[in-house]
């Protein structure tokens, strides 16, 4: 009897998971005749329903209170009136775009314009705009959406306020769409993670995988134009205790000019410094613990002699440790700042100059490694001071706690992007 029990036990189990992989199999071949632009540049592809078996699967990691949270958003975006496909393809119509478009059917146009209203919180809809057509767009969500009939255009990106013409002519385009099956021989290289970025015209892709607790980066760069050394030197930063870290070896022009246009926001002899920054490397740590500065105000005052003295009051302020390290020639310390925002204290060794908030920094004992990765980025956001107001950084605390990536070499034309988005439920 106890036998027969377990066979049919497994019996149905087996069946279970065979119906289970039929229907996912299924819904992933219908997600193929979703529409894209054929002069598509871009593809960013999210697959929900490897999203919702990764968080099935991982639902014991989360504590009841995050699992109740899931609930409820998966609840709300559920009855949307959208008949939405396993797959999610987003495709961008220019090179370098900030702006993503997605065709779907309506299942019940109602129940759409509700979701619209009640959960997105979308404040007007323009009906008629032409041919019949609605238009809505949300500036707080930076998503707008264009309705014909049955058909739905949603775009999501930085630009679309100037992009309502664009998307009426886009859903009236039909002509100019194909299905992703016949845009990619094989739609299936494309989903399997959570997000995938792919550029199209150069094969390089950026995924991102969501596991419980944690989000997974992984990406692939490639250029005729690079010619990476197999190994660079930096300095080896705080491996505890610390707020954020990160380095960079500048191996690229372009990438150069760019930090030298952040520079010149900056009141520093620009030029002159990045003329002997030649060993194109800069890191930055920033600590947990503070330090004292001591500033100087000075008064003037009126004598009982009714002559002006100077006065002089000193007053000592806690700021962060922060320690700013580049690779340079020995004149590179002359044009370094010695005050901006905070006092900066200077050291020189080995063909490094370091810049601290620290008077003590002439007694930090400095080490070195060599190692495969181009950049690494390290930040506890969850201790990133809300003061030091960095949109980026500020917009990513919202939903992680802590972040690292690294751009690893691999050979002198390609490079690996690998990190971890940390607790990005909490």
């Amino acid at each position: 009897m106890i036998k027969k029990t377990i066979i049919w036990t497994i019996g149905i189990v087996i069946l279970l998971m065979i119906t289970v992989w039929g229907i996912y199999s299924f819904r992933q071949q219908e997600s193929y005749k979703l529409l894209v632009h054929k002069e598509s540049k871009a593809l960013l592809t999210v697959s929900l329903d490897d999203i919702l078996l990764n968080q099935f699967f991982n639902t014991w990691q989360l504590s009841p209170k995050e699992r109740l949270h899931l609930g409820k958003r998966l609840s709300k975006l559920q009855d949307n009136g959208i008949d939405i496909k396993a797959n999610v393809f987003l495709f961008a119509l220019e090179e370098h775009s900030k702006n993503f478009y997605a065709f779907f059917q309506l299942r019940d146009k109602q129940q759409f314009l509700y979701f619209l209203k009640d959960v997105i919180h979308v404040d007007s809809i323009e009906k008629g705009v032409e041919s019949g057509m609605a238009y809505a767009y949300d500036e707080t969500n930076k998503i707008a959406f264009v309705c014909r009939g049955n058909d739905l255009l949603v775009g999501v990106g930085f630009d679309l306020d100037k992009k309502k013409e664009e998307m009426l002519q886009l859903i009236q385009s039909k002509g100019d769409m194909v299905t992703i099956k016949q845009f990619i021989d094989d739609p299936s290289t494309l989903t399997g993670q959570s997000v995938r970025y792919s550029d199209l015209s150069t094969n390089n892709y950026v995924e991102l995988t969501l596991k419980g607790d944690h989000v997974d980066v992984y990406g692939e760069f490639t250029s005729r134009n690079w010619n990476f050394p197999k190994a660079f030197l930096v300095r080896e930063l705080a491996s505890k205790q610390y707020i954020a870290k990160s380095w960079v070896n500048i191996s690229t022009n372009q990438l150069k000019n760019k930090i030298k246009l952040a520079f010149e926001e900056f009141p520093m002899m620009t030029d002159s410094l990045f003329t002997h920054l030649n060993g194109n490397y800069i890191d930055i740590e920033i600590l947990k613990n503070k330090v004292i500065q001591t500033d100087t105000i000075i008064n003037y005052a009126v004598d009982e002699n009714f002559e002006t003295v100077e006065e002089k009051t000193l007053y000592n302020t806690r700021v962060p440790e922060v320690r700013i390290t580049m690779r340079g020639d020995s004149n590179l310390n002359k044009f370094l700042p010695n005050k901006l925002f905070y006092q900066w204290f200077k050291k020189q060794d080995k063909g490094f100059s370091m810049l601290s908030t620290s008077q003590d920094v002439y007694r930090l004992n400095v080490s070195y490694k060599n190692t495969d990765e181009l950049s690494h980025v390290a930040i506890h956001l969850a201790d990133w001071p809300n003061e030091v107001k960095v949109p980026p950084i500020l917009a990513l605390k919202t939903i992680a706690s802590d972040i690292i990536l690294s751009l690893r070499v691999v050979n002198r034309d390609r490079i690996v992007l690998e990190g971890t988005l940390k607790d990005y439920s909490h």
